[in-house]
């Protein structure tokens, strides 16, 4: 059924359960697995001299181990993945991989915000969901509040 994954990946607790599933839908289809790290490096205010710099260097820094992370879990699996690191708006930058990738199917992770918040603003999983071109399957992590699921 599915030959193509994408999963995004923020080594959140949401993203795990996205990359767990992930990982056992790849295992079961025989798919080809792609990781995709989102590094939105802009800082929240007005930045000063050399800031943009400095965030987008840490978000480098932990795009990469978050994607070690997901290497090593799909090794354990005896899957092979492809890992990429991308920037800009998440949800964006997700769907733009799956469609890149020709994906069947794009792996996402509930967030965390609270009923309303996600509500008023929307998740990176329902803005992306709204703009790819394949079928999409939010991950659970289990936590949260009734509110939220």
């Amino acid at each position: 059924m599915f030959q193509r994954i994408v999963v995004g990946y923020d080594d959140s607790p949401g993203a795990r359960a996205a990359l767990t599933m992930a990982l056992d839908l790849a295992t079961v289809h025989h798919a080809t697995l792609t990781v995709v790290a989102v590094e939105e490096y802009l800082p929240h205010y007005g930045p000063v001299v050399g800031e943009i710099e400095d965030e987008r260097s840490i978000g480098q820094q932990a795009c990469h181990r978050w994607l070690t992370t997901a290497a090593e879990a799909a090794e354990q699996h005896g899957i092979a993945v492809r890992a990429e690191i991308r920037a800009g708006q998440a949800a964006r930058e997700l769907a733009t991989a799956a469609a890149d990738h020709h994906a069947d199917l794009l792996v996402l992770g509930r967030s965390g915000h609270s009923g309303i918040w996600g509500r008023f603003i929307g998740s990176t999983a329902e803005k992306a969901a709204r703009h790819v071109g394949c079928s999409v399957l939010v991950a659970h992590d289990g936590d949260g509040e009734a509110g939220d699921r």
